[in-house]
């Protein structure tokens, strides 16, 4: 995908299937008269890496006797490892938000997984080094950071193909660290990499740490007591594959090396099992390593309280950038380079018990020793006493309590009105990724408004929709369903206890009892847009296409701009056979996201299947021409220009699309079209290139094609 300075797209789930047929400034040494060796570029690489759901306690360089992270071990002595780092919330993609603006949540304005988009009106580290002559690259290993969330902006390449999902069926939303690792490797040793001419800023993210808890082999075996433990070590693995092919290529050395945890993780301290819902140190305290040959010290180890939010303008202060004003987070380059330094207050929030269980969100700030929380019940912690957090001392401690609230609030004021991450609704297929990485209670994102409830005084909910969960996540599919029944008896009020029950049913192949308990659900809480728009999903599986749009525009009802329902009403009118209406729709969800990508290709497809392919041609230019990195639209648009007669256009766009990312469809395509033009020989290449690795493709499909190659090369003798 294109990094340009745009809003990100979002995918809407439910819509009409899109199907291919087929010069900066120079970096000063700062330190001495250290210069560059002649014919050197001075600036340094960035490597960033993000360790997803990884804890601080859970490394060796941390302390943990058990643990086997050999690399991240061996980077921390090559560095400066900060022993006391934090979170600035406990999920993953408001964190990286954090990351790479150097802002709070509250300033950035992503608050939660999924519901959110990081607004163009920040500018992230990997535009500030993009405008500084950095070729950047991103390869993500979950699709909580998909570039729908806005997290690709500054990235000229950005990595996050999943596959994507179909409701109530097992979805590929994340990816293991060791393909992740080869995906780096594959760019660094490509045109984009380290022969692209400049230094490159890239992010690596590996999110194997998190529920649930099965690493390959042999770490299933080696840790069956702690799988946790497995998977981090298998990361690590990972992790070192990837320093290692620096190494190799002799570029570590000139690189500077940031590995972080994005959050950590809970395992039953507390009462919570993953992360997320409490403010607790299990989900806050993160690693945090600095490597800068050349630039910092080695073997170092810095106590001071850090925050997440300080990485961006460590990163540009150690390549010699300026840092722009207005960040909360700072430099730790002195921290690093050995100067003394007070703790850093951390800002910390979670808008999950809000927008995932209908509670009260919590926000809190650490501060010197102490901890405040923010909540229906108020929390203050003295960690240098009780660094387990088991005593509560809002009460007795009022004075303390008083002012770190008056420091929190000065925190949020300072914020108000800053925040442009764009809150909206989940669509069905981006509620069903996100279930398959254990985010399973969405109320209804981030428009669902709290009870105001304590989550505190919600621990029997919450011990039974993890249960649930963890069913879930486990494939115990009857057992999920179970718990989940009990849930509507104890939340009724709830729409995601109505929700989560229907989906376990729907899983079971239980359909008419998924459609049961939506109905329930939409009786009881009839204003509930989520409910409704389930119970259409649900319709337009079983084939029911008209009550699907009955469901849908009565969602539409509620919620005007509920993009989801348009595109699935959009989906139940192709069905019906009305396609000018099923393109209105389209066009009625474009009008409220208008830069929405997805949302455009789907119009182009209704208009190509309606027969008016050239209409449908202009929709696609004009996507290429705005997201000229995106291998798929060429593979749409080459199509379109072959259904249209102009192989000439139609071999070209292919051919963009295999030199941005070589699949086999492109290839099939682009052999079918040098056919019709009468190339054969460009064929029979191009289906050698498809049979080398037809991954993914049917059986019928790979015979096919090696018929066809045969009675090519046939014809050529």
């Amino acid at each position: 995908m294109t990094g340009r300075k745009r809003r990100p797209v979002l995918l809407a789930a439910g819509a009409v299937a899109v199907v291919a047929a087929a010069a900066g400034i120079v970096f000063l040494a700062r330190r001495g008269d250290e210069k560059a060796p002649a014919g050197r570029d001075p600036r340094p690489n960035v490597l960033l890496i993000t360790l997803d759901t990884t804890r601080a306690d859970r490394l060796g360089c941390y302390g943990r006797a058990a643990a086997r992270t050999p690399h991240l071990d061996a980077l921390a002595r090559a560095g400066v490892l900060f022993r006391n780092a934090y979170a600035q919330v406990p999920l993953t993609l408001p964190s990286h938000c954090s990351i790479m603006t150097g802002l709070v949540p509250p300033r950035h304005g992503v608050h939660n997984n999924g519901s959110y988009v990081l607004g163009p009106g920040h500018t992230t580290l990997a535009e500030i080094l993009a405008g500084r002559g950095y070729r950047t690259a991103a390869f993500v290993a979950s699709f909580s950071v998909d570039s729908r969330f806005g997290l690709d902006q500054g990235f000229a390449h950005y990595d996050d193909s999943f596959q994507a999902g179909q409701p109530f069926k097992p979805v590929n939303s994340e990816r293991r660290a060791d393909a992740v690792a080869a995906l780096f490797s594959a760019w660094l040793d490509g045109p984009g990499g380290a022969s692209g001419g400049g230094p490159f800023f890239a992010w690596v993210h590996f999110f194997d740490p998190h529920l649930p808890y099965r690493p390959p082999a042999p770490y299933d075996r080696e840790f069956a007591a702690d799988p946790y433990d497995g998977e981090v070590a298998f990361m690590d693995e990972a992790v070192g594959a990837v320093l290692g092919r620096l190494r190799a290529k002799g570029l570590l050395d000139r690189t500077l090396v940031v590995a972080a945890g994005d959050h950590g993780e809970a395992f039953g301290e507390k009462v919570e099992t993953g992360h997320g819902v409490f403010l607790y140190d299990g989900t806050l305290r993160v690693p945090l390593i600095v490597s800068a040959p050349g630039r910092l010290p080695a073997g170092r180890s810095v106590g001071t309280r850090v925050r997440l939010t300080d990485i961006a303008p460590t990163v540009l202060d150690l390549a010699g950038l300026p840092v722009p004003e207005g960040l909360d987070g700072e430099s730790l380059a002195p921290l690093a380079a050995g100067k003394s330094g007070p703790d850093r207050d951390a800002y910390i929030e979670t808008f999950y018990p809000r927008e995932n269980y209908g509670w009260s969100e919590l926000v809190g700030l650490v501060s010197e020793k102490w901890k405040l929380v923010r909540a229906p019940r108020p929390e203050l912690y003295d960690l240098a006493a009780d660094p387990g957090e088991t005593r509560n001392l809002a009460t007795s401690a009022g004075s303390v309590a008083a002012e770190l609230g008056r420091r929190l609030e000065a925190v949020l004021r300072s914020a108000a009105g800053i925040g442009s991450g764009s809150g909206r609704a989940l669509t069905a297929e981006e509620e069903e990724r996100l279930r398959s990485l254990g985010y399973v209670n969405f109320s209804g994102g981030a428009s669902g408004a709290g009870s105001g409830a304590d989550p505190k005084d919600k621990l029997d909910v919450l011990r039974l929709s993890q249960l649930a969960e963890v069913h879930e996540l486990e494939g115990r599919a009857d057992e999920a369903a179970a718990a989940y029944a009990r849930l509507v008896e104890l939340v009724p009020e709830s729409p995601a206890s109505y929700v989560n029950l229907a989906l376990a049913q729907a899983r079971m192949k239980r359909f008419d009892q998924a459609v049961a308990t939506l109905r329930l659900g939409t009786e009881r809480l009839p204003d509930s847009a989520i409910l409704h728009v389930r119970l259409g999903h649900t319709y337009l599986l079983l084939g029911r296409a008209a009550e699907a749009l009955a469901a849908m525009d009565r969602t539409i009802a509620l919620e005007p701009n509920n993009v989801d329902a348009y595109t699935a009403a959009a989906s139940a009118l192709e069905a019906l056979g009305r396609r000018p209406e099923a393109r209105a729709y389209l066009e009625k969800a474009i009008a409220v996201e208008p830069e929405n990508k997805f949302l455009r290709a789907n119009l182009a497809m209704n208009l190509a299947s309606g027969g008016d392919v050239a209409a449908a041609v202009k929709v696609y230019e004009a996507l290429v021409a705005e997201f000229p990195g995106d291998h798929v639209l060429r593979q749409h648009l080459g199509v379109a220009y072959g259904v249209l007669g102009d192989l000439a256009k139609a071999i070209a766009s292919f051919e963009r699309a295999i030199a941005i990312k070589p699949t086999p469809s492109a290839y099939i395509n682009i052999a079918v079209a040098s056919k019709r033009a009468g190339d054969t020989a460009a064929a029979v290449r191009y289906l050698r290139l498809y049979l080398a690795d037809p991954k993914g493709e049917s059986q019928a499909a790979v015979r096919a094609a090696e018929a066809e190659l045969r009675a090519l090369e046939s014809s050529l003798k």
